[in-house]
């Protein structure tokens, strides 16, 4: 009799004995395990993420970049794109330039004219150092464009005002739409383009 209470005993010390064991055992699996102390006896400082890389901009999107920033544009153009007819490649060297507000450009136009021009220049879109005021949206919602630059300006021949849209990427295309009151809109295909050097006083 004295025996077996002794094995009782025994037995259940060593129970016990299993039971907090597995309570630390659980507590360190379930909850986060503490950070180890440094030499000094404090917690270490948090590590701070690392700095993301700055993806590198191209020669072309710097152009673009800051030829939309100082509104300082010049785009060559390589393609006529009329309403209602086919679409013309063109090497000829047409151009748009707006420097300090300022507007050169002259523009073959093909499509319906509906007013009797008196000058058969006055076909053409031709603007040579007008003041223009533009207008700059980045990013503009309704398009994929880096940049949408819209301006007016008045013919010099008659009453006709064109309405400029041009959509740049940052890849430096540009597409310019030509609007007007007496004629069928039009469209110009090209790119934006370092300015070339030229004399004092042309832009």
């Amino acid at each position: 009799m004295k025996t077996l209470r002794i094995f009782s005993v025994a037995f259940a010390a060593l129970l016990l004995a299993s039971c907090g064991t597995s309570r630390k055992a659980s507590s360190v699996i379930g909850g986060a395990v503490p950070a180890p102390l440094d030499e000094a006896g404090a917690m270490p400082a948090p590590m701070e993420d690392a700095a993301m890389p700055v993806p590198a901009v191209s020669a072309a999107e710097a152009l673009v970049m800051n030829s939309v920033e100082n509104q300082d544009l010049y785009i060559e153009i390589d393609r006529i794109v009329p309403r209602k007819l086919p679409q013309k490649e063109t090497l000829d060297g047409y151009t748009i330039s707006i420097k300090d507000g300022i507007l050169k450009c002259y523009l073959p136009y093909i499509g319906e004219v509906r007013y009797s021009f008196s000058d058969e220049n006055a076909i053409a879109i031709d603007a040579n150092k007008v003041p223009v005021k533009t207008k700059v949206t980045y990013n503009p919602p309704y398009k994929k464009c880096y940049a949408l630059v819209e301006f007016t300006f008045k013919s010099r021949y008659n009453s006709e005002v064109f309405y400029f849209q041009i959509d740049i990427f940052k890849n430096g295309t540009a597409y310019v739409r030509v609007e007007s009151q007496y004629r069928d809109f039009i469209n110009y295909n090209g790119h934006l383009e370092q300015r070339p050097v030229q004399k004092e006083n042309n832009n």
